[in-house]
């Protein structure tokens, strides 16, 4: 992201990430993609999901860093964020995950 905006190809304020290029911004919102279970068994069917903090915090999951605890059961999972297109000021179907470092 600091090579992006370095370049000149992203620009962020606050929470609004615009792409000058494409002439689209998005609005961001901190997530995981869930990897892998770690220990425990998937009931709830998070592997191979992008949850925000505040659904998962709305399941009862616990974020700490690369790992998820809900339960007695721990994932492996990847920052980053969700970024929600913004049109005219107003907000349209559709997200993708931002991920931050290798």
């Amino acid at each position: 992201m600091d090579k992006w905006t370095a370049d000149g190809k992203v620009k962020l304020d606050d929470d609004l990430m615009t792409l000058p290029a494409l002439g689209r911004s998005f609005k961001l919102t901190t997530a995981v993609h869930i990897r892998a279970i770690v220990e425990g068994t998937d009931a709830q069917k998070l592997v191979n999901k992008v949850k925000t903090l505040t659904q998962l915090g709305e399941i009862g999951a616990e974020h700490y860093g690369a790992s998820l605890i809900l339960g007695e059961v721990g994932y492996e999972c990847v920052e980053g964020f969700v970024g929600v297109p913004v049109e005219a000021g107003a907000p349209v179907a559709g997200s993708g995950l931002i991920r931050l470092g290798g």
